[in-house]
């Protein structure tokens, strides 16, 4: 019965499926346009505010509509199957998706027209969701009526649609790593035992980056002897080439074939690779509150650690006061740089261990001690570690009359307090290197948020893309977080830009610019704004403007 189908149909077949490259399973007989159109609610992302039925039945009479229809998830594998059995029922030869962001979501429904045998550039879809009813959530009417016609275009660009075969591009199967602290080191060595040669990129004269600031955990790991173990995994990898005291200067290229130029010592260098991991770092936040820099008993965490690791500091009966969002979640620093809490918690916890009978006062907003390390923060309470909370219009005050007074106004007390300290340790947090990070933002096209951190494509479905195909990111540059926390993101980095380092080869997208030379009137803007530097000048009129 299958065999017989398959010769009723084979008759009928047309050039609106690409044969070279695509399967053909189903009859698409008509050179006219029979266009599918599946509308979503996207559970209540956009059924809660577009009216998705009103949508359907205002768009099932426009020309070459031949199914209109609506489904809660079109991305969902039922959904997805059901477009390919209508694709086959209906002889549909163009599809339109009127539901969320094609960013995400159109390879998803191009590589579903694939199966079902059509070319997978006769689909076309629109954003009802980020463009009605996200934006328009407080006007349901006007969000529909914006969908309709956003859904209408659709069927208008899709009538015009032609299939199109793409091309290949080879890859180069070295990958470029841009940073060498621990995040950067992690993923340089996770692709190089999966066989890949690595370039890592280091502009300071050693490895390790802040990594060398830490010294120990919470478990009592030592980060020394940790931090020596995985640089010297690196440098004797014989797949990692590691470039020390080396400054990015260029970027260029694309996936699959990306160049790298940097000095090194006064010397130019360049590199290519497939692929880009985006390892740069951050730092320790600086601050001038609380008398810090002015008197030598004000220190920050990191400097406590260190005294404490060397048992420099002098811990027999002090009365220490730890001062919890030293500038962050405020105007200029809005986040919380995750690691404060902890680490202040692990060294008033180190303060006791060498004398039970220190005094440590934790002045916090919030403490976050989040997953495993609130056993800790329970350890600290047991300990006679003191927490004492404060609001955010009114921090605590710190003067120095021959000895430091911290004095503060507690929502949970009744009069306000003074404590007289030995130090005041000041938790400071973790910021971005801004001035570092927007220069190689601009080189390489991606972009960072307001606190100068980079930006993944999309939280869930690519924490560790970028929106700019071949480059990867993790560690500090991304966000503060703890070491555990930058491994694993480090790996899962490693692991995506391995999808593309193993290929020899990529596809191409058929989808290309081109410039209509009726309506170009050589004003050469496109020249000179594209950042990517796509288009040039046909100067001597043998080449195609592109």
């Amino acid at each position: 019965a299958a065999s017989m189908a398959m010769e009723l149909l084979a008759p009928a077949r047309n050039s609106l499926v690409t044969k070279k490259s695509y399967p053909i399973e189903h009859d698409v007989t008509d050179e006219e346009p029979r266009v599918g159109v599946f509308v979503c609610h996207c559970g209540m992302n956009i059924g809660a505010v577009v009216d998705v039925e009103e949508v359907v039945k205002r768009i099932e009479h426009e020309p070459n509509v031949i199914l209109a229809t609506h489904t809660m998830f079109t991305c969902s594998d039922t959904s997805l199957s059901n477009i390919k059995d209508m694709i086959h029922e209906h002889r549909l030869n163009r599809i339109v998706v009127a539901s969320c962001t094609p960013r995400t979501h159109e390879p998803l429904f191009r590589e579903t027209l694939r199966e079902a045998g059509l070319n997978p550039y006769l689909f076309d879809m629109t954003n009802i969701r980020d463009q009605c009813s996200w934006v328009h959530s407080a006007e349901p009417e006007s969000a529909t009526e914006k969908a309709v016609e956003l859904a209408k275009m659709s069927i208008a660009r899709a009538r015009r649609l032609k299939p199109l075969e793409g091309g290949t591009l080879k890859v180069d199967q070295t990958g470029i790593v841009i940073g060498g602290g621990l995040s950067g080191m992690t993923a340089a060595l996770a692709l190089a035992n999966q066989g890949f040669d690595i370039h890592l990129i280091e502009r300071e004269d050693r490895l390790g980056g802040t990594l060398h600031d830490i010294h120990s955990t919470f478990e009592h790991d030592d980060i020394a002897s940790f931090a020596a173990g995985i640089i010297g995994q690196v440098e004797r990898h014989p797949r990692i080439r590691t470039h020390l005291d080396a400054g990015v200067e260029t970027i260029k290229g694309h996936i699959g074939k990306f160049r790298v130029t940097f000095d090194q010592g006064g010397a130019k260098q360049e590199i290519t690779g497939g692929a880009i991991v985006v390892a740069t770092g951050a730092q320790a936040a600086s601050t001038t509150e609380y008398l810090y820099g002015t008197s030598d008993r004000v220190l920050t965490q990191a400097e406590l650690e260190k005294r404490l690791h060397e048992k420099s500091w002098p811990v027999r009966g002090q009365n220490v006061v730890m001062i919890q969002c030293v500038g962050s979640r405020n105007d200029e620093h809005a986040y919380c740089s995750r690691v404060c809490c902890s680490m202040a918690i692990k060294n008033a916890l180190d303060i006791k261990r060498q004398d039970p009978s220190a005094n440590v006062f934790v002045l916090y907003r919030d403490i976050r001690t989040y997953g495993f390390r609130e056993l800790f923060y329970k350890e600290a309470r047991e300990a006679g570690i003191v927490f004492i909370r404060y609001d955010k219009d009114a921090p605590p005050q710190v003067t120095d009359n021959g000895g430091l007074l911290v004095t503060l106004k507690s929502p949970d007390l009744a009069e306000p307090i003074a404590i007289e300290a030995d130090n005041v340790v000041l938790s400071t947090g973790i910021e971005a290197e801004a001035k570092n990070n927007k220069r190689m933002s601009d080189m390489l096209k991606v972009p960072l948020n307001g606190d100068g951190f980079y930006v993944e494509a999309h939280m869930k479905l690519r924490p560790v893309d970028f929106a700019t195909e071949g480059i990867f990111l993790c560690g500090l540059a991304h966000s503060p977080k703890f070491i555990d926390e930058n491994i694993s993101q480090a790996r899962a980095a490693a692991g995506r830009a391995a999808t593309v380092l193993s290929k020899t080869q990529l596809d191409v997208s058929a989808q290309v610019s081109s410039v209509d030379q009726q309506k170009c009137i050589s004003c050469m803007t496109c020249v000179t704004v594209c950042p990517y530097s796509a288009p040039y000048c046909n100067k001597d009129g043998k080449g195609q403007i592109g």
